[in-house]
């Protein structure tokens, strides 16, 4: 018999489903641009990555900051294209959907002198403020969102008695689909679902309990897994991702309060942002 918890669980996974239908879903937006490219975009989301650690800031930010990225250049606003256009203001797009997303997630706060310092001086405060409001406005607000994080986190928390090693397989494929803007046209629970779909598959623990089999179903039916060719063609893409070394991004540790040692920590980073400047070593970049 399902417990309270159990309950509660599936009601949330099915309110974020119903939520994530009323939610445009992200298009490839390369195909509007010859300028800004995969290769920029995966360059980001390193930096980034980096300046979490850097600021002992949560990793998982990082890929909230990179579904505002994507649902905003998939908006087709004005402004967008002109982000297309141009690497330097798609980098202070980048970084401006990373500054509201610290906003959203994080409980300390990133100022703005604190956030031109890490572009070495690239950018103005005025410049990512006015790049702010043209986020906000073409997702008209629409920030808080379900991601492949929230639904993962969900149907872990709903499947009994997951090995930890599981948990940690779940995780890095959700890295590497947030590294690949190909997942983010997928809906997210499809995304999240997959994510723990092939951890399992991929462990050494290949007997599944009963008990985690009936909760699974309850999932599939959930979010409608077992008619959705995505689910499918996510997997194996995934699959095809994790083969790939040079696509391997390791998650880490990360904790969300700032150390006494991150100011020490941000003066390496803020030699990361280049602009116009090819990659390099530990750094960006477009």
């Amino acid at each position: 018999m399902a417990t309270t918890n159990a309950i509660d669980t599936i009601n949330c996974i099915a309110a974020m489903h119903l939520q994530e239908q009323k939610t445009p879903r992200c298009i490839n937006y390369f195909q509007r641009t010859t300028v800004v490219d995969e290769s920029c975009r995966a360059a980001m989301f390193n930096w980034l990555c980096q300046i979490s650690d850097a600021l002992s800031l949560n990793r998982e930010t990082v890929g909230l900051a990179m579904s505002l990225l994507d649902r905003y250049l998939s908006s087709c606003a004005r402004s967008s294209d002109q982000i297309l256009s141009d690497r330097s203001r798609f980098q202070l797009a980048s970084i401006t959907a990373y500054y509201i997303a610290v906003k959203i997630n994080e409980p300390v706060e990133l100022g703005l002198s604190m956030l031109v310092k890490l572009c070495r001086g690239c950018y103005e405060s005025s410049a990512i403020v006015s790049m702010e409001q043209d986020i906000l406005s073409a997702l008209a607000w629409r920030i808080s969102t379900p991601t492949p994080l929230d639904f993962m986190r969900y149907i872990l928390a709903m499947i009994p008695s997951t090995e930890q090693s599981i948990v940690e397989s779940a995780e890095q494929h959700l890295v590497n689909a947030t590294k690949d803007s190909y997942f983010s046209t997928i809906s997210p629970s499809i995304v999240g679902a997959a994510c723990v779909s092939m951890a399992f598959k991929e462990s050494s623990f290949v007997c599944i309990s009963s008990e985690q089999a009936v909760f699974w179903n309850v999932v599939c039916n959930a979010l409608e897994l077992d008619t959705s060719k995505d689910f499918v063609d996510v997997q194996q893409q995934l699959g095809k991702v994790s083969s790939n070394p040079k696509h391997f991004a390791n998650f880490g540790q990360s904790t969300s309060t700032l150390t006494k040692g991150s100011c020490a920590n941000l003066r390496e980073s803020c030699s990361s942002v280049s602009v116009n400047v090819s990659v390099a070593s530990h750094g960006i970049m477009l």
